[in-house]
């Protein structure tokens, strides 16, 4: 599976869950888009809540 259809898979099923609360630039930062996945996984495991744009500046 392609890196991008997992990043898309999170997405919807953080949407899902959350709704989106952090602005979609961060994916265009490959940096930034490492540290969005590990959040976006914390946060689907109970392990954090929803992700913002202040965890990712």
């Amino acid at each position: 599976m392609e890196d991008e259809t997992i990043l898309i898979m999170l997405v919807q099923q953080y949407a899902s869950k959350y709704g989106i609360t952090f602005s979609s630039k961060f994916l265009d930062d490959p940096d930034k888009k490492s540290q969005l996945v590990s959040l976006i996984q914390q946060a689907l495991a109970g392990k954090r809540g929803p992700v913002t744009d202040d965890d990712l500046i």
